[in-house]
């Protein structure tokens, strides 16, 4: 966690431009994190499309080249709903003690427990 502390916070964005073209400049200018699967959104003045970029690129984003033809519009700190969600999560393990075999015997002599909440906190 100690390299956590030291990153900038994860802003996300709302970026709009009245052609898709500009937001691909900027795209490609700014190394926004636009997903897997960039979904720009058609709206009645143009195009809209969620992007993910740390705080000092966001700074460097609003003065780039491309930045004339797009506006940002800052939605939420990504790091730090992260880290409100992280805190809802339990530390305990919410097997032990509990009736942890419900899920039934698909395995000879071995009871399984149905798959939920594989996810670790650190």
């Amino acid at each position: 966690m100690s390299n956590e502390a030291e990153l900038p916070p994860l802003i996300h964005v709302e970026a709009r431009a009245a052609e898709l073209e500009d937001l691909r400049v900027f795209a490609r200018e700014t190394g926004a994190d636009l997903g897997c699967r960039a979904t720009p959104r058609r709206e009645a003045e143009g195009w809209v499309v969620d992007a993910y970029l740390s705080a000092d690129r966001l700074e460097a984003a609003r003065s780039s080249r491309s930045a004339g033809r797009v506006q940002l519009e800052v939605r939420e700190n990504a790091t730090a709903v992260g880290r409100q969600r992280q805190a809802e999560v339990g530390l305990g393990n919410r097997f032990s003690g509990g009736d942890a075999t419900r899920g039934g015997e698909t395995v000879r002599g071995t009871p399984l427990a149905p798959v939920r909440g594989l996810g670790e906190k650190r």
